[in-house]
């Protein structure tokens, strides 16, 4: 998950500062090298764990870094019409944030942009979940007074209302997995994303193996408007390639009823997986015992 690079300004190894628009890398997403939690949510913390304090002591310290910056006062430009009647923010894939000073910084910017939103009086509680969270990861986001989800659906959440999904670097399967279970022309509206670049995903990839692994990425690329989240941050690879999808709020009414036809739950190869599925997670909790 972390890029190798030299120490800068005091942070940890995983930043890269920004010195060319080429050669995004991003951040993997795939199996752990570290054991997962149990079902319980449990886990082996290391001595060298940090503390919650401290987690969120260094968290404070990326929301103020970022809330400097020329990139973040460009993405709220951007973002904040489009995010001015959201009901809910649902964060998934964040990794874990207590030892990965880049996932630290994108849990940031939800954080700082969740609080520039003309939310109503007492704030919105973003729900958060990720299969490699562990003890640390939940007590922080708990005292922080955010929700952790308890149960790993593989990214299978219905946008009963106005949502802001935020997958920073997810695997696409999981966003895959979101759209299908929206794809209807009244609940595909309830939608906003933050994540990869649908562009990049459909220029980068054949479609022929695109629509195996990610069918519903291109469909939704006809569908949604993308706003691209300009990379100009000083670290390099915190946030490349990330953009804002969202739906026109009438696409039901200006796409022809075929869109919505052939809509079979996503189904893929183990070859071809990035998530961490239950399934996987299941696996890897027994091997343990």
């Amino acid at each position: 998950m972390n890029a190798e690079g030299p120490q800068v300004g005091g942070f940890t190894d995983d930043f890269k500062l920004v010195v060319t628009k080429k050669g995004h890398r991003r951040k993997a997403k795939g199996l752990p090298n570290k054991p997962l939690p149990n079902a319980a949510g449990d886990e082996t913390e290391t001595n060298d764990c940090p503390s919650r304090d401290t987690v969120i002591s260094q968290l404070r310290a990326a929301e103020t870094d970022l809330l400097q910056s020329a990139y973040f006062a460009e993405c709220l430009e951007i973002t904040q019409p489009i995010l001015s009647n959201v009901e809910r923010i649902v964060c998934l894939g964040l990794g874990r944030f207590s030892e990965c000073s880049i996932a630290r910084y994108q849990l940031a910017f939800l954080r700082c942009l969740r609080d520039k939103l003309p939310l109503p009086t007492g704030g919105l509680a973003a729900q958060f979940f990720d299969p490699l969270f562990g003890r640390t990861e939940v007590e922080v986001l708990q005292t922080l007074g955010e929700t952790v989800l308890p149960e790993n659906v593989e990214g299978k959440y219905s946008a009963d209302c106005r949502t802001l999904f935020y997958l920073p670097h997810c695997p696409k399967q999981l966003v895959n997995n979101l759209l299908w279970k929206n794809w209807h022309p009244k609940r595909i509206t309830n939608l906003v994303l933050i994540c990869n670049s649908f562009g990049s995903v459909v220029n980068n990839h054949p479609h022929r193996l695109l629509s195996r692994s990610a069918g519903y990425i291109l469909r939704a690329a006809e569908v949604f408007k993308e706003f691209p989240l300009r990379n100009t941050f000083r670290f390099s690879d915190i946030f490349n390639d990330t953009s804002l999808h969202c739906p026109a709020t009438v696409v039901g009414e200006e796409l022809p009823a075929s869109v919505w036809e052939n809509c079979e739950e996503p189904t893929y190869e183990g070859d071809d997986l990035e998530l961490v599925s239950q399934q996987i997670v299941e696996r890897l909790v027994i091997d343990r015992k």
